[in-house]
């Protein structure tokens, strides 16, 4: 079966999208393994900056867990958004009910990060765990950000299942 130009222009643009979306994947992957190293390592060794290994720990979790949520949650929205567009190179359509499930799998995923963020933004903001005022406003642009991304992802998992109906009425009536 030969394929229309708009068909080999949607595997085309699919198949950069995840090669993207791949690395951009791998990369957050790596970042989140570094950052976990880094409070790894200084929990073993504080180093000559904190005088006890609890505050070392302390400091650097409090400083670097907001970047590891966002690396790690990258990373698998990454992962699912490769799966999308993967799905869209072998069919040529983005409406199938597995994307719609991997859209709504996302806008959940970023709920839960919104949820997770602010919970640790107010333990680390009201207990010595080792929050600041600033620490505290920044991890609550991520929750608003989270959020508004969510609620965006939602609406895009609506669309596509109205567009996955509308496909298939379109192809029974043909």
């Amino acid at each position: 079966m030969e394929l229309t130009k708009v068909q080999e222009k949607i595997k085309k643009e699919s198949r950069n999208a995840l090669i993207i979306a791949t690395i951009f994947g791998y990369f957050s992957a790596a970042l989140f393994g570094f950052m976990l190293l880094i409070v790894i390592l200084t929990a073993i060794w504080p180093g000559p900056l904190h005088p006890s290994p609890e505050t070392a720990f302390a400091d650097i979790v409090s400083r670097l867990a907001p970047f590891m949520f966002n690396c790690a949650f990258v990373a698998i929205v990454s992962f699912f958004a490769s799966k999308i567009f993967y799905d869209i190179n072998k069919s040529c359509t983005p409406f199938s009910e597995k994307n719609t499930k991997r859209l709504r799998l996302i806008a959940g995923s970023m709920s839960f990060m919104a949820i997770a963020l602010a919970l640790y933004s107010f333990i680390c903001f009201t207990t010595s765990f080792g929050g600041t005022g600033g620490e505290f406003q920044f991890a609550v642009a991520f929750v608003t950000t989270y959020v508004t991304m969510s609620v965006i992802f939602g609406f895009l998992a609506y669309i596509f299942d109205y567009g996955r109906l509308l496909q298939q009425e379109s192809d029974e009536t043909l």
